[in-house]
């Protein structure tokens, strides 16, 4: 009863398919074939769930007409897109004439007196179904791009279980019973049954059923890995039924313990990267007219390179990369130096002896011949030009640059015998030249950053020298009155407070010079500081009330630099007895501070042109960095420092910088 239920469902699902694609109408010729491959499950399903009145030579027969319809429909969709017709057709008729055999000896079962070995003939042919199959939909996988998988997985899927539960029942039944176990055998309807849900997915996803096919080295490679287990298995399961008929009570432990350990050793096998590396040579160089998959294999080394996520730096990628080439267990990077000739500067799983030299006119840099020729060590050097390296160097591999050799890498003898053709060379040779691309941008790179580095110390010492300068101004004019003056004691007083604040601004000018830390916060509160710089010149101001609770995020001592300049600049460009005004107030989310003068003041092609150019100045003994300076310094803060000039009428310099969230304003000496 039960047999008969999972049976009848089974055919029920493909009937209900079938129905399905009727209704729709129209149909392409995929669609049909769906439908006949439907219908043959459907009409196998439903033979099975009647086996009592239906002879069991019949139900073989159809058997084998449903896993050939399934089979060649797999095998057409393999061979839909563009390629070699002859190959196609090769590939189909191939099939279509497997087929054919299973269903000749199926009909065998007709015959009255069915022997044993028809039976066992009859397993076979299941198994090399289960086989064949499962290489169609390997390859049908394998061969569809990657943007069309998601449309092709459901199918494969679907075809892969029907044909795997076939290579495993039959298998089984081959190698322990000599007979299908009818436990297992149920398993089948269920595997068809499962196929359905996939299947109306697949079609769901393809209009068309149209997929691209390219035979590649990976396809190949793991066809005939497939192939040749297949192979193996096969000759295990007839030598464990020899095993088993004159083997007497230890025939079925004699049977599994084979089983078992050739999967053992298949598994061990197929597992092993030497194994796989080794086929990969074999297949390419047997089976297609160029060595290498250039696109393939160009693209895996642009990826190794490139790819900095593991930890590793450039040098040790190139040497893997290189070395992945020619299957090398390790390698070293000797990298050339400005006097010192070329040096080991990195090694991937070996040491690279950074004591070790290599003179600049030494023999072996010669047969390099420019970058442009591959050295490979003999098996017995004899000249001494290989002394330099490990006994294991097999190949040093040019890293050419612009006509200049940045370095070489010499790589290690693989584990097994690697030929090496001249498009091995090519592939190397051009490796080579794109990893010294890379070691060259790398360095641009780091040179370019220390430049930058100097660049921004160099600006800052700039800036240093130019307060520097208003420093020894101020300390100058001490001096000279002091002369006249030295006798007072509020005169002294005074001066000493000068010279100690003078002192505490350049240390602070100093501390300037050292690298920053960006992450540092630093709060100001602008209105107290423009009030200190207007008491220093004793300049007039006018601040608002509600700006003393107001901070912004400057460094204190930048923000009274940068005012500093713009009122000393203020007075300069004033004449005598004109008033400069220092203004500070808050205006939205902004506090602006404004230096008014009523000096000759700019026009627009001035403002624009020279105001702020570095090393530019209209006033004698003048540096040309303090606008520059200024400006800087406002817009690090995250501000801008806006002019208002007109010729005649006089110039209003305006600090404008956002205000900051709440915090304690950092100490300073403008404070």
């Amino acid at each position: 009863m039960v047999v008969e239920t999972v049976y009848s469902g089974c055919a029920l699902a493909f009937a209900l398919v079938i129905a399905l694609m009727v209704l729709r109408g129209r149909t392409s010729r995929t669609g049909v074939a769906i439908i006949a491959c439907c219908a043959a499950s459907a009409v196998w399903a439903t033979a099975t769930a009647m086996s009592g009145s239906i002879p069991a030579a019949a139900l073989a027969v159809l058997d084998s007409i449903r896993l050939s319809a399934w089979l060649i429909f797999a095998v057409a969709l393999l061979t839909a897109g563009g390629g070699d017709a002859e190959r196609k057709r090769a590939y189909l008729i191939g099939a279509a004439a497997y087929c054919g055999l299973a269903i000749a000896i199926d009909l065998r079962g007709f015959i009255p007196g069915l022997g044993a070995g028809d039976l066992f003939a009859q397993m076979l042919v299941r198994i090399g179904f289960g086989v064949l199959g499962l290489l169609t939909v390997e390859n049908l996988w394998r061969n569809t791009d990657l943007w069309r998988r998601w449309h092709v997985w459901p199918l494969c899927l679907a075809l892969g279980l029907l044909y795997a539960y076939e290579l495993f029942l039959f298998s089984d039944a081959f190698i322990t019973q000599g007979q299908v176990d009818p436990g297992l055998a149920l398993g089948r309807a269920i595997a068809a049954a499962f196929v359905v849900p996939l299947l109306a997915l697949a079609m769901a996803r393809n209009r068309e059923w149209r997929v691209d096919i390219h035979v590649s080295r990976q396809v190949v490679l793991h066809t005939a890995t497939l192939l040749a287990s297949g192979c193996f298995l096969l000759a295990v399961a007839a030598v464990a039924v020899l095993l088993r008929g004159f083997g007497g009570d230890w025939g079925l432990v004699l049977q599994l313990a084979m089983l078992i350990g050739s999967i053992v050793v298949l598994t061990t096998v197929l597992s092993s990267g030497s194994y796989r590396r080794r086929l990969k040579f074999l297949i390419s160089r047997n089976f297609f007219t160029h060595r290498y998959d250039y696109r393939v294999e160009w693209l895996k080394f642009i990826e190794l390179i490139s790819d900095s996520a593991g930890g590793e730096e450039l040098q040790v990628r190139i040497i893997r990369a290189l070395a992945e080439f020619v299957d090398s267990p390790a390698g070293v990077l000797w990298s050339a130096g400005s006097e010192t000739g070329y040096r080991p500067t990195a090694g991937w799983r070996t040491r690279a002896d950074r004591a070790t030299a290599l003179a600049a006119d030494a023999v072996f840099l010669a047969g390099f011949r420019d970058g442009g020729w591959i050295q490979q060590c003999p098996p017995e050097p004899a000249d001494g030009h290989w002394s330099f390296a490990s006994p294991q160097a097999w190949l040093a591999v040019p890293l050419s640059h612009c006509q200049q050799l940045v370095g070489f890498v010499v790589l290690d003898h693989p584990r097994h015998l690697v030929t090496l053709d001249w498009e091995a060379f090519d592939l190397l040779r051009a490796a080579g030249r794109q990893a010294a691309s890379y070691l060259a941008e790398e360095g641009s790179t780091r040179r370019l950053r220390d430049t930058e580095l100097l660049t921004e110390y160099s600006k800052r010492f700039a800036f240093v020298v130019h307060d520097i300068k208003n420093l020894a101004s101020q300390l100058g004019l001490i001096i000279t009155n002091a002369q006249r003056h030295i006798d007072n004691p509020e005169f002294r007083r005074d001066m000493l407070s000068t010279v100690e604040d003078a002192v505490s601004r350049m240390n602070h000018l100093l501390n300037q010079l050292r690298a920053e830390d960006a992450s540092a916060v630093r709060l100001a509160n602008p209105a107290a500081i423009a009030s200190v710089v207007a008491r220093e010149f004793s300049i007039a101001t006018e601040i608002d009330d509600d700006s003393g609770c107001c901070n912004v995020t400057i460094a204190p001592d930048r923000l009274r630099s940068a005012l500093t300049h713009l009122v000393q600049n203020a007075l300069d460009a004033s004449p005598a007895g004109d008033p400069v005004v220092l203004r500070a107030h808050c205006r939205g989310r902004r506090f602006l501070i404004d230096v008014v003068d009523r000096g000759v003041g700019m026009d627009e092609a001035f403002i624009r042109n020279e105001l702020f150019l570095p090393f530019r100045s209209t006033k004698s003994g003048g540096y040309g960095i303090g606008a520059f300076q200024t400006r800087e310094l406002i817009r690090t803060a995250g501000g801008n420092l806006e002019v208002i000039s007109q010729p005649g009428v006089g110039t209003t310099m305006r600090i404008v910088l956002p205000l900051a969230e709440s915090r304690e304003v950092a100490p300073s000496t403008a404070a």
